[in-house]
């Protein structure tokens, strides 16, 4: 029985003969390692960046969701500005005197209002335990978190101060220089009573020592913020006040994430 042509090795097709292995599949070269960057890589891919933008798109979709919490603040904020000016005799000196004060104590408030249970239901939930989990830096974390509170706490103040200010009088240059003087102090009180708030995560009667730790070391700011707005309505120079304010947020913002991480990597472990 004879071979076929093409058994025989010396009468083969060329193309059969001369085709070269097939290149392999081309290798992925992105990393998908926790922790790790390719070098020359781009940063986008980092997971304490996912993390972060994870952390601070769930803040927002919270606030989101519960629209509630944003306007009873707002509501809280307005009533404990009004009454003062309700319970005094209704004199232009009288009112443009209680307005810095008031002002401030009322934002003190409203900040205490929407921050003291920050990480407590966090906490009971198991949150933080996968914060702790996740590989990134849990100060990371923190700090998108407290950010994202200052956002929220600021939001209702910032566009109810206006009215507030119209009702004790103040003119345009005082009312300027209290919400440039509010950004920064809201976030000087919502570091402080992140802080706190991590501190009393879990505590049964957490709130009541939030109340008392913050009221006293928030003192410097009311002050400032107060002296500000006093100095505007007299014609003198706010600027010292409102660089005083500056300085303290960015301290606060560079020790109090710290402070709060710290405090609950604690929590988490008790």
């Amino acid at each position: 029985m004879s071979a076929r042509p093409t058994d025989h090795p010396s009468v083969r097709p060329a193309a059969l003969a001369t085709t070269p292995a097939s290149p392999p599949p081309p290798v992925d070269q992105t990393d998908e390692t926790p922790g790790r960057a390719w070098p020359g890589g781009s940063t986008e891919n980092l997971p304490w960046n996912r993390a972060v933008r994870a952390v601070l798109r769930r803040e927002w979709a919270l606030a989101l969701a519960r629209p509630v919490d944003l306007l009873v603040q707002g509501l809280f904020f307005l009533t404990v500005a009004s009454l003062p000016a309700l319970s005094v005799t209704p004199t232009r000196a009288t009112l443009e005197l209680l307005a810095p004060g008031v002002l401030w104590v009322a934002a003190l408030l409203s900040v205490l209002l929407a921050g003291w249970r920050c990480f407590h239901d966090d906490l009971r939930s198991g949150w933080l335990d996968q914060w702790s989990l996740c590989g990134v830096p849990l100060v990371l974390l923190v700090t998108a978190r407290l950010v994202a509170q200052w956002v929220a706490a600021a939001l209702p103040v910032l566009l109810l101060a206006p009215l507030v200010a119209l009702q004790y009088g103040l003119n345009s240059t005082a009312l300027g220089v209290l919400l440039l003087a509010l950004l920064p102090g809201i976030g000087v009180l919502v570091m402080l009573v992140g802080v706190v708030a991590a501190l009393a995560a879990g505590l049964r009667q957490g709130g009541v020592l939030v109340i008392g730790l913050v009221l006293p070391l928030a003192a410097p700011v009311l002050v400032f913020g107060s002296l500000a707005v006093r100095a505007a309505q007299l014609g003198e120079p706010a600027g010292a006040h409102l660089a005083l304010l500056a300085g303290t947020a960015c301290v606060m913002l560079a020790c109090c994430p710290w402070l709060a991480a710290s405090a609950v990597r604690i929590g988490i472990e008790s």
